[in-house]
This record gives C-alpha cells, sequence and structure tokens, in this order.
C-alpha cells in the first residue's frame, strides 16, 4: 500500500487479519508523509492527515480490541522533529485531537464523556473553529517571551523562537510575573495572502506553495528568521501549555477571554452550548460560511469547558479525552488511473496501487491511491485506463469510490493480472486464512521487505537518523554499501577504508552532505529503550506497546534476557506480558516468535554492541505507584471504569487484565466475581472502592 482508501473500508466486514493489515500499513504512510515533510521540506499533506488516520484506527480498535496497539503510527501526534533545528521537550504534551466526521460521531462524543463522569447531562461546550495551519508552542518566563517550538511529535518539538518573534502582532511581554506561561495555538497565512506570496514566487522562478497551510509551515520552518520575517505570517492562541499559575482561568471560555484581554491574537468566533443540537448547529453554520472566511478551516472543535471536568477526563497516548474535532466532509475529483503497480510492505504484504493522472482536490495533488488487494480490484471491475471517482475524507485521504463506467474505453482499459509470485524476489505469495492480502513469506531475503524495515529503522518514530531518506537508503542497498541495518553504523569506517567509491565522489551526495549524515548516525546511536524496541520492527509492536515493554523491562539487557527466556518457553514472562493491558496475548506471541529467528538475535547483539541504550524512565509526574500491577474488577459507584483506570496510571501503576502472582493490588467494587476468590487464594491484598479513592486522595 502507498494510500490509504478508506471509503471503501467497511470495518464492519474487516476480518481481524484484514484489520491488523490496515493498522499495518498507517506506519509507511505516515513515514512518507513524514519523510516529505521534513527531510525534503516539501509538506504534501496538512496535519489533518494524522487525525484521519488515527479516527481510522480508532474504529477498527473498536471491533477488534487486540489490535489498540498493533501500530502506533495511528497513536501519533503530529510529527518528529527535522534534525535542522534544536529540539525542545514540550514540559506538558501537545496531543493532538480525535476526531469525528458526522453527527453520531458527536453524539458518542458526549455519551462517553457522561458515562466517564457519571453524569447524566450534557456539560457545557465551548466550540470553536479549527484552524488550518501550523500548532506551536511558546513559553513565557516572569513575562519575557523565551522560548517557542512547532508541536512535532507532541513530546518534542523544534526550537521556532527567533522565527516566532518575526511576526510582529505576537506579544514578546506579557504584564504577569508567573514563573512559566505558556500559550498554544495555530500558525497561519490568510487566503488572500497566500495567493500574493505565490504570485512573488513564481516572479522570483521558485515552486509554488500548495496551499495556505503548508506555506505557513515552510515559512516558519525558515533556517533563516529574516525569510521568516518577509512572510505574511498570522496566528491564533486558543490553549494553554505548561503554567506555574493554575488558577489564570477556570474555564476554556474564560481562557480565551483572558488571553484576549492579554492582546494575544484569539479567534472570536466561539460559542458556549450545553447540547448536541446547538453544537451541530454551530457546526453547520460555519461550513455554510467556510468559503467567506479570511483563512483556510478544516472544521470546529468542540471542548468541554470546565477545567477540573478536562482534568477528570485526562487523555489517552495521542488525544484528550475532553475534546473532539468534527471535519469537513470528503472532497471529490475524478482522473484516470495510468497504471497499476505493487509495493511489498515490511511484514511481505503485496498491496496494488493505482497510479493516477495528477489531480488537486482542495490544495492536495493526489497521483497514487491504494487497491487494497486482488479481491478490491475485481470487485469494482477496475482496470488500468479507467477514470474513476476519487474523494479526501477528512480534508486529507484521498479514495477510490468507484468507477466512472460510462467513460470506460472497452479496447484501451486493461485488466490487471494479479501475480502468484513477489514482484521483489519472485517468492509463491500466499493468503493466509482470514486474511485477504496477498503475502510474501521470505522475510529475511526479500529485498524490499529488507528495505522497508531499514525505512522503518532509521524513520522519525525511532532511530530518526535525518538525511537517510527512502532513495539514498535503496541507493546504498542496491550498490551493497549496506545489507542490513547494523551496517548503517559501519558506513562512516568502511567510507574510510573499504568502498572504493567513496560516497562523498558520487554525484548527489558531496562531502558536506556525507559528514552531516555521519553526524547523524553517531548522534543516533544514543537511543532510548523504547525507541529501540519499536526499530525492530516486531509484528504488533507499535511506539506506544513498545514503551509499555520498555517500561517492563526496565534495561536493554533484561529485555533481551527476558524475551530470549520467552522464546524458550518460559510461561512466567509469557504471561506477565499478556496480563499487561496494551501488550496482550498478540503482542507477547510475536515478540517471541521474533526472537525464536537466531537471525533476529544476531542482529540484535550486534546493535546493543554499537548503540548506547538509555534505561527506561518513567516521566510522570508522581511515582508512588510505579512498578505495581493493579487489577480493578464489578462496577463501581463515584467513578467510572475509564476514570479509576485513569487515576491508577497517573500514579505509575500498570493496569491488569487478570489477577495473577504478579498482582499487586485488587481494588473490588460491587459484583466483583471470580477476580476476588482468585485473589483470596493468592493473598493478593484487597481495597473496595471507598479505600481506594482515601489512597489516591491521600498520594
Amino acid at each position: 500500500m502507498n494510500k490509504l482508501d478508506i471509503s471503501t473500508i467497511n470495518i464492519e466486514q474487516l476480518t481481524s487479519d484484514h484489520a491488523k493489515k490496515i493498522v499495518d500499513f498507517l506506519a509507511l504512510e505516515l513515514q512518507k508523509y513524514d519523510q516529505a515533510y521534513y527531510s525534503d521540506n516539501n509538506p504534501l499533506v496538512t496535519d489533518a492527515q494524522y487525525d484521519v488516520l488515527k479516527n481510522l484506527n480508532n474504529k477498527i480498535v473498536a471491533k477488534f480490541p487486540h489490535l489498540a496497539l498493533v501500530n502506533d503510527h495511528s497513536k501519533k501526534v503530529g510529527f518528529t522533529p527535522s534534525a535542522q533545528f534544536s529540539k525542545v521537550v514540550h514540559l506538558k504534551p501537545m496531543l493532538s485531537l480525535a476526531n469525528g466526521f458526522c453527527v453520531e460521531d458527536i453524539s458518542n462524543f458526549i455519551t462517553k464523556i457522561q458515562n466517564f463522569l457519571k453524569i447524566d447531562h450534557c456539560p457545557k461546550i465551548v466550540c470553536e473553529y479549527k484552524i488550518d495551519g501550523l500548532s506551536f508552542n511558546a513559553r513565557y518566563e516572569y513575562g519575557v517571551l523565551t522560548l517557542a517550538s512547532t508541536r512535532g511529535d507532541g513530546q518534542i518539538g523544534e526550537n521556532i523562537t527567533e522565527n516566532l518573534k518575526t511576526i510582529q502582532s505576537f506579544p514578546q511581554t506579557l504584564p504577569i510575573t508567573d514563573k512559566v506561561f505558556e500559550v498554544r495555538g495555530e500558525i497561519y497565512i490568510t487566503n488572500n495572502d497566500f495567493r500574493v506570496l505565490n504570485i512573488q514566487q513564481q516572479k522570483l522562478g521558485k515552486a509554488l506553495f500548495s496551499n495556505p497551510r503548508n506555506a505557513a509551515a515552510g515559512s516558519i520552518r525558515q533556517l533563516d528568521p529574516a525569510i521568516t520575517a518577509q512572510r505574511p505570517l498570522k496566528y491564533f492562541v486558543y490553549a494553554l501549555g505548561e503554567v506555574t499559575n493554575h488558577h489564570f482561568a477556570s474555564t476554556q471560555f474564560e481562557l480565551l477571554q483572558k488571553l484576549s484581554q492579554l492582546k494575544f491574537s484569539v479567534n472570536t468566533d466561539y460559542i458556549l452550548s450545553d447540547n448536541l443540537h446547538s453544537m451541530i448547529e454551530f457546526y453547520n453554520n460555519v461550513a455554510t460560511e467556510r468559503n467567506n472566511l479570511a483563512f483556510e478551516i478544516d472544521g470546529v472543535v468542540y471542548k468541554v469547558n470546565d477545567f477540573a471536568l478536562q482534568e477528570r477526563l485526562g487523555a489517552t497516548s495521542t488525544s484528550p479525552r475532553f475534546a473532539i474535532a468534527y471535519k469537513f466532509p470528503a472532497l471529490i475529483g475524478r482522473t484516470k488511473i495510468t497504471n497499476i503497480t505493487l509495493q511489498v510492505g515490511k511484514t511481505g504484504a503485496v498491496t496494488p496501487v493505482a497510479l493516477l493522472i495528477p489531480i488537486n482536490i482542495a490544495g492536495v495533488t493526489i497521483s497514487r491511491a491504494t487497491l487494497h488487494n486482488k479481491q478490491e480490484i475485481e470487485s469494482k471491475d477496475i482496470r488500468i485506463g479507467d477514470y474513476v471517482f476519487l474523494h479526501r475524507a477528512g480534508d486529507v485521504i484521498p479514495k477510490i469510490n468507484g468507477v466512472d463506467l460510462s467513460a470506460r474505453d472497452a479496447q484501451s482499459s486493461t485488466r490487471f493480472i494479479f501475480p502468484a509470485t513477489c514482484p521483489s524476489c519472485n517468492q509463491n505469495l500466499v493468503v493466509n486464512e482470514g486474511e485477504t492480502v496477498a503475502r510474501c513469506g521470505n522475510s529475511l531475503a526479500c529485498p524490499a521487505q529488507i528495505y522497508e524495515r531499514i525505512c522503518h529503522f532509521v524513520s522519525k518514530d525511532a532511530l530518526n537518523i535525518d538525511g537517510l531518506g527512502r532513495q539514498r537508503i535503496q541507493f546504498l542497498l542496491d550498490n551493497k554499501y549496506i545489507v542490513n541495518i547494523v551496517d548503517i553504523f559501519l558506513l562512516e569506517e568502511n567510507n574510510k577504508f573499504l568502498y572504493s567509491n567513496k560516497l562523498e565522489d558520487i554525484a548527489g551526495w558531496g562531502i558536506k552532505s556525507v559528514n552531516k549524515l555521519f553526524q547523524n548516525i553517531n548522534q543516533a546511536k544514543n537511543v532510548i529503550l523504547d525507541k529501540f524496541i519499536y526499530a525492530l520492527a516486531i509484528k504488533h509492536v507499535g511506539k506506544y506497546s513498545a514503551k509499555l515493554l520498555a517500561k517492563e523491562f526496565k534495561t536493554a539487557k533484561n529485555f533481551i534476557n527476558q524475551s530470549l527466556k520467552l522464546a524458550n518457553n518460559a510461561t512466567e514472562i509469557y504471561e506477565k506480558l499478556r496480563n499487561i493491558e496494551g501488550v496482550g496475548v498478540k503482542t507477547a506471541d510475536q515478540l517471541k516468535q521474533f526472537f525464536m529467528v537466531s537471525a533476529n538475535v544476531n542482529l540484535i547483539t550486534k546493535l546493543v554492541n554499537i548503540l548506547t541504550i538509555q534505561d527506561w524512565q518513567y516521566h510522570g509526574d508522581n511515582l508512588l505507584l510505579s512498578n505495581q500491577t493493579i487489577v480493578f474488577t464489578g462496577t463501581f459507584a463515584t467513578v467510572s471504569r475509564s476514570e479509576i483506570k485513569v487515576q491508577a496510571e497517573k500514579l505509575g501503576a500498570k493496569v491488569g487484565t487478570q489477577v495473577s502472582n504478579n498482582t499487586d493490588l485488587l481494588v473490588v467494587g460491587n459484583k466483583a466475581g471470580n477476580k476476588l476468590q482468585k485473589a483470596q487464594q493468592l493473598g493478593i491484598k484487597i481495597i473496595n472502592e471507598e479505600e481506594w479513592i482515601k489512597m489516591v486522595n491521600e498520594l
């Protein structure tokens, strides 16, 4: 796959294996967008790209809960910062928003809040525009602007302090004395300024920007602030980051008013609602007036107004529970399929991809779209030469809805014959039981799979080796400079002493570029444990589940030793892993299978000798229950199951699903059942809901 066609996916008809294939695909797609945005400095899509993909993941997970953590690109927040900018760690994570695409999604959003908070009414909701720009965070210390950064991957962003200061209307001082005061918002360019900017680009013979959002993103990320100063950037603020004065505002409505009083630019078109009807009415009114606005928006945002309720609701690993974006409907287009090609993924999935006559739909040029599998092509009777209908869900993702049969030329249209062998290694393809995807099982020797795994290893979410993009990796493989991921770390030495054709002498490389690459590779040798685990491309181990494994094993040595024992059928380790919520049976099984392959173990052994792998460190605010496994059973009167779980995780605990010898505490509600009996038999500490609440308050 190279594109994800959400429109043709019927989640209710998906098999578990097909669902996993879709979730696996998300990583590859987003890596491509990251490469274009950061390494090539040529954005292809907006932040909404990530939001739409995560929305698809959430719906699949609702039907297949065991896939919740299979692939963390669906958990990804924004994107990873470029090595060209210094990095900034966000004191408070910058999460993206969950998405809604219909009234039912928004109704479900309210219902989930009611269930979580155990209330029977709709809390007050602030309705705002969703500005289509680049998210930023600005920190003031004692009223002076000291640091500004992009959202990045939600944890680490890029330092854009000097660039932000070039926006004349952005306050560089505030009439406050707080030690830390962070504001968050969106940088954008108006539609009129965008048109003028592209006229200037054309006169200078430079490439045109595809849309206002990409123009804003490219402008604020200039290495030279003087260039940024020439761009007509504007901004809106709408939230706080880290603050030392937690009483600055008690509601979102009050916050927007106070930010405006501090002379920040705040979009004033927001309302306060307490019912679904007025929320949807706001959306409909905005959708009607959208084309008359001076700037681009791609939906509206609903936020629980009361900050105390927001704190109770908390967040998932990707998005706050107290907010949702209601995205505008898909945009339609029609174009022609010029060819159908095949792509082999890192797990061997062979996916047909339609190559299209490029078509621009609302500012994004679309030239490829996935056809998923053989059955998809046959069921829609898609042929090379056909005209097809495309649309973009959430204003971003391209999808093929169907064929324009009235325009089919029977003489020039050609049926696509799906091959019986892998296009990369000629291994026979198989379709596993319960799947619809043809798969190459030659994982260790298939060139395409090796290539994709190396791309994954160096990707932004893994070791983040800037300057080693997909084209360069392909060149290095084709010319035998590398054959596996270990060889990446031998490039500099081999280039000095072994290679007859030095990299710096090759067209398109150069001494400066090669030295910078070597520098980035050496920097990547210092890696934290969870990123190392994620980089190994183990099936069912995404970014978040890699964190859970790192938290469990603590050190690289222990991770390897325990995994080797797991591969040798260590029941205790298997039971411990399967009982960790977010790991479970699928991940435990795949980790075991991975370490049963001697080639994988040899590769990891070599990596450990080369890399400096930092031990896991939990960065939560409160570690009083760190490393304790807590199981909850029964129904609770004063808090929902979701909220009580969040309470435990905030205190550093691991929430288990089954009672075992590894369980430290069982919290029981009404109708506790078998878990209570088992805990009594094992002598595990047991407390009730009232005791739990008292303990949490004391901690």
